[in-house]
């Protein structure tokens, strides 16, 4: 977060310094976890292969 969002606070301030910014990268991580999920979640067109109609894998060997 932005010192112009936060303000003045020079205790958020030092706590980023002892800790991190944890919400920052909380976000960064949900992020990076929708798009993970919106490729593994992929049902259309581009996202199938010859497999199970719909699925991005292909059918086991047994069958």
């Amino acid at each position: 977060m932005d010192s112009a969002v936060r303000g003045d606070a020079p205790i958020y301030d030092s706590l980023i310094e002892e800790r991190g910014d944890v919400p920052a990268d909380v976000r960064r991580v949900a992020e990076e976890t929708l798009r993970q999920l919106t490729r593994a979640l992929d049902f259309g067109p581009m996202g199938r292969s010859s497999g199970y109609p719909g699925m991005g894998f292909p059918p086991p060997a047994s069958i």
